[in-house]
């Protein structure tokens, strides 16, 4: 039969081929080479349908006609669109509804169904020699980051029985936690951008059924895949751990689907305990504001000798000082950060000479304006910008915060908007060697407001608007999420900033800790009250089923997902958002809106379950587009919060069909806050507006555990 080749050159010339429909791929590809020149089997592929065609595969596999156009992609050469010509016919992963719980088979099946811990993909061996010819084989992949479009070939994607590349159509997980992201193209619609949360695979076989609905085509699929103890979902996923346990699954075992086993709640709108505060309650909320010339004058009582979390730097007024230029205590390292509460354009200058016009001088230099943002040195322009995330921020009458931070030991030159942090860096880079004596000559600051060269007497209005804060210390590395209790703390916590010891903390967040560090939940008297709150919740007698649908329909729409039960510990103190103890639970798969803390210090700590925290360098309508820290935090673990670091995040249970996730929240105010802004700003729904959360509890505590014994005695006792 006849079928037409199109080639991905700039002239998108097509040839017509006779072929039959038992020719492999790779012969159709030797056969193209030989009649085209400047083609090389070896580094073509052919596509058809949007998806890349396999050399083991026949013509006859992928439904190839009379007439099919099909199109040859040179993957060394430079062509038109290769994501029009080339992409991935897998399963649809982003449907939940094709995910199948399976159980491990009892009985000893084929060694071509047996799995490891992590990632594994399907596929049918099409060996006829082999003996899992015509079988589902599984490939296990182990825990790492697989892309779909480039990884999959002869070395990696193979039967496990004759070593022979096989295509996978579908994947599973198990004893992991796992994530994708995506663009997948449905018939006559254009690519769609898709990605999902960190999910947890427990001790069973999670696997998306390719008979469910139709495959899709990927034009990008990257799978990501770590360990079930894995403590940092930042860090790069490792290779496939040498000792995982093999386990074998049943071709044929029953599946049931994962919403028979869990209650799953609807969709909708979370509104519960919100209010409608004045906008101007927002002004002062955003980010914590230093006003005093002390850098926080009462940390003295504090205690010496620990890692200060909040700012480090000194206030500096151009308008008090009555000049622009301000000499840097230490040469060549330290932070420049400045607060604006009226968007302005400005410039910061570290330079080597005290006078700003010097032809002479060695300067790095930051502008921002509302059309771009440039980092550069007086020798050359390293980076430009003009994303919106990056420029000057909307003037929304919140305060924002710029950053740039320099450190000639190793010539890194960062800057970032919002919390201070490498991780939230929007530039980050290092001048060469023979600028390095150069950098490490840099004393000056020289600051100019809207290219005014006159700010100090023509913009004395934004005296109150614009604070300037000079540090000593470069941002070298992220600040550790984690509390580790003094007797497990080692030195590889502290060399790889893997955790802090509570003694390093601030006296605020060390108050915290230990008031709440020995705090359980299941004691002597109530032994099962988690198992107790887990059925309450999947039981429509059960309070917390109650609860949860009350709020979720209290205002508008429904969102039972973004639900969870707030309880509290004690009275309001006046010295905290709210009350300073809060007992949280989420159910499966609930989440919390993007939400700051009120300029809070606070500590977080996991009593039952697991859930993912992720943090965001500020509270914006834009926030979206920021890629967060991530860090899952197991039963257990402790977390901190600081005025500047750690403010802004959102929780969520991301087991979707395991036991609830229960935590202790802590927070108090620091002795230099002078607002004490009583409200938790969040990112509405609709990612339109930012509202404010007033933390009114459902229910005291303690008078919940008596519920809970009510419960055990009336409705689960039998």
């Amino acid at each position: 039969m006849q079928i037409y080749i199109k080639t991905s050159t700039e002239y998108g010339l097509t040839y017509s081929e006779n072929v039959e429909s038992s020719m492999t791929i790779r012969q159709l590809k030797e056969d193209l080479c030989r009649r085209l020149r400047g083609y090389n089997a070896q580094t073509t592929c052919l596509t058809f349908d949007n998806e890349q065609l396999y050399d083991e595969d026949s013509i006859a596999d992928y439904g190839i006609k009379l007439g099919s156009v099909l199109g040859l992609i040179d993957l060394n050469s430079k062509h038109r669109n290769l994501q029009g010509f080339i992409g991935l016919k897998f399963v649809d992963i982003s449907n939940n509804d094709s995910l199948r719980r399976i159980e491990w088979a009892k009985t000893s099946p084929p060694q071509w169904r047996r799995a490891r811990h992590g990632l594994c993909l399907e596929g049918q061996c099409r060996n006829s020699v082999c003996a899992a010819f015509n079988h589902t084989v599984i490939m296990s992949m182990g825990f790492r980051r697989f892309d779909m479009l480039s990884d999959a070939d002869a070395t990696t994607t193979k039967c496990p029985m004759c070593k022979q590349f096989v295509r996978p159509v579908t994947c599973s997980f198990n004893n992991c936690w796992w994530r994708y992201k995506g663009r997948k193209c449905l018939e006559n619609q254009p690519p769609e951008p898709c990605e999902c949360d960190w999910k947890r695979a427990d001790d069973a076989y999670h696997r998306f059924d390719e008979n469910h609905d139709k495959n899709v085509t990927w034009l990008q699929l990257v799978l990501e895949v770590v360990k079930e103890s894995a403590l940092d979902v930042r860090e790069s996923s490792p290779e496939r751990s040498p000792d995982s346990d093999e386990v074998v699954l049943e071709p044929t075992e029953s599946v049931k689907s994962i919403e028979s086993k869990t209650w799953v709640p609807g969709t909708g709108l979370n509104t519960s305990a919100l209010t409608t505060s004045p906008s101007s309650r927002l002004a002062t909320a955003a980010i914590a504001v230093q006003r005093s010339n002390e850098v926080n004058g009462s940390l003295e009582e504090h205690k010496t000798g620990v890692d200060w979390f909040v700012r480090q730097g000194k206030l500096w007024c151009p308008w008090e000082s009555n000049t622009c230029t301000n000499k840097l205590t230490i040469q060549g390292q330290g932070i420049v950060e400045i607060m604006q509460r009226t968007s302005t354009p400005f410039e910061l200058k570290l330079s080597n000479k005290n006078d700003p016009h010097d032809p002479q001088a060695f300067s790095i230099i930051l502008s921002v304006n509302d059309n771009k943002v440039t980092l550069s040195t007086s020798t050359k322009e390293y980076c430009t910008s003009m994303e919106s995330l990056h420029k000057i921020q909307t003037d929304t009458g919140c305060w924002h915060r710029y950053w740039i931070s320099f450190y000639a030991a190793n010539r890194n030159i960062q800057y970032g908007i919002g919390e201070i942090r490498p991780s939230f860096s929007i530039f980050n880079i290092n001048l060469p060697e023979n600028e390095s004596r150069l950098m490490k000559e840099i004393c000056y600051l020289h600051v100019k407001l809207n290219g005014n060269e006159k700010m100090l007497t023509e913009s004395t209005k934004l005296k109150d608007q614009i604070h300037f804060y000079i540090a000593k210390t470069p941002v070298v590395y992220d600040h550790p999420l984690l509390v580790v209790p003094k007797d497990q703390y080692t030195l590889e916590h502290h060399v790889f900033n893997r955790g802090i010891p509570p003694s390093k903390l601030e006296k605020p967040c060390q108050d915290l800790y230990d008031t709440v560090i020995n705090f359980r939940l299941n004691t002597d008297d109530f032994p099962d009250l988690t198992s107790v709150i887990d059925k309450s919740i999947q039981n429509p007698k059960g309070w917390c089923h109650k609860k949860l649908i009350e709020k979720a329909n209290r205002f508008g729409k429904p969102n039972l997902k973004a639900t969870y039960l707030r309880l509290t510990a004690g009275e309001r103190a006046g010295n905290a958002p709210g009350h300073n103890f809060v007992i949280e639970i989420w159910p499966p798969g609930h989440f919390s809106p993007i939400h700051n803390h009120s300029n809070a210090y606070a500590i977080i700590r996991v009593l039952s379950g697991e859930t993912l925290a992720k943090l965001y360098p500020a509270l914006n309508l834009s926030i979206l587009q920021y890629k967060p820290i991530e860090q899952i935090l197991h039963e257990g673990s402790v977390t901190w919060m600081s005025p500047s670091l750690n403010q802004t995040h959102q929780l969520k249970n991301v087991d979707l069909y395991g036991k609830c996730c229960i935590t202790i929240q802590c927070y108090a105010y620091g002795p230099e806050d002078q607002q004490h802004y009583e409200f938790f700003d969040y990112i509405a729904n609709d990612e339109r507006s930012i509202g404010h959360f007033d933390p009114i509890p459902d229910m005291n505590f303690f008078d919940f555990i008596g519920i809970m014994r009510q419960e055990r005695q009336d409705i689960f006792s039998s």
